[in-house]
């Protein structure tokens, strides 16, 4: 018999000997598994674990199915972000092998217009966001390249643009967008795979959270230089399993973020940084069973907030909408 042939066994016991290990060790393991890096202590602020959670229903309610994307270009939606400059539509991107482009969807599910990101190619987008940038009074849109299933690519790459708009335009619109700016950079312990991203916007510093058995948290403090390479710094390590979107409201002070099957929620305090709200237990909310959700993200005036999944064979996509309660 393959030695292969054991890792089964070796995985129960792992689980078995979960109460004599310490939460740390039991990462460091999993992390060896998954071909992730092992946990250090000193980024190991967080203690509490999934299953001993608290739900709450008192913030939000339960999904309400508000849309049916039904575009037949659009099948692959792997990030949601509101519009500053065109309140009530929300951005949305594909993943890997679809088209360099981004689309602005309306609360109908509508493709009101697309933006086709010249000179670039769609290698694995996974998610999107809205926000503050170099030029004050300026939103900008991020897109980030950062999936990387098979751990083999040395950079991930976040792309940012002044954010365009549809105002005085006919719908549909498609355009162009040849200005853009690439920021690169390097994670700490090599290549990993990523489907969720944060920008703060109080500070404009970005955070990438790995998918895996557990999600390390990386930050990349604002100025981030344009087209030159730069170390991310590891800040933290997140219980959480297969992180798939993350998302800030637009003053900075709730956060989210979603597994396929979660959705856990940080309110930051005042003058709180970002990795400090993080470092909190959160709360769980209520998320709709989706067949494969990968994304999330505030409503633009903070009245709840969006999710929808990716299309699969036997399944719509629907855009879910969760109405903030008090």
């Amino acid at each position: 018999m393959k030695l292969t042939h054991l890792w089964p066994f070796g995985v129960v016991g792992l689980i078995i000997a979960y109460t004599q290990i310490s939460h740390n060790a039991l990462f460091t393991t999993l992390g060896s598994l998954t071909n992730s890096r092992p946990v250090s202590p000193e980024d190991s602020a967080v203690r509490y674990t999934v299953a001993d959670l608290k739900v709450d229903t008192t913030l939000f309610t339960q999904p309400r199915p508000v849309a049916t994307l039904t575009d037949a270009s659009l099948v692959e939606a792997s990030g949601l972000a509101p519009s500053p400059t065109s309140p009530g539509y929300l951005w949305t991107q594909e993943d890997s092998g679809n088209a360099n482009q981004i689309q602005l969807l309306t609360k109908t599910g509508d493709v009101s217009a697309r933006y086709i990101l010249d000179g670039l190619i769609n290698r694995d987008w996974e998610d999107i966001a809205t926000g503050p940038g170099p030029v004050a009074g300026k939103s900008y849109v991020y897109v980030a390249e950062i999936g990387d299933n098979d751990f083999k690519y040395a950079q991930k790459i976040i792309y940012r643009f002044i954010e365009p708009t549809i105002t005085g335009k006919k719908l549909p619109v498609t355009e162009h967008i040849t200005s853009v700016d690439a920021l690169r950079f390097k994670l700490p312990d090599g290549p990993q795979n990523a489907e969720a991203f944060l920008l703060d916007p109080l500070t404009k510093d970005l955070f990438i959270f790995s998918k895996g058995n557990y999600s390390t948290v990386y930050r990349a403090s604002y100025p981030q230089p344009v087209n030159q390479p730069t170390m991310m710094t590891r800040v933290l390590t997140l219980p959480f399993e297969k992180v798939t979107a993350a998302s800030v409201s637009s003053d900075g002070s709730e956060i989210l973020l979603r597994t396929y099957k979660k959705l856990v929620y940080y309110k930051r305090h005042s003058r709180e940084s970002v990795v400090d709200a993080l470092k909190r237990e959160p709360l769980l909310i209520p998320l709709a069973d989706e067949p494969q959700g990968e994304a999330v993200c505030w409503a633009g005036d903070g009245s709840g907030y969006y999710t929808t999944s990716e299309r699969t064979f036997f399944t719509t996509q629907k855009l879910y909408f969760y109405q903030r309660k008090k």
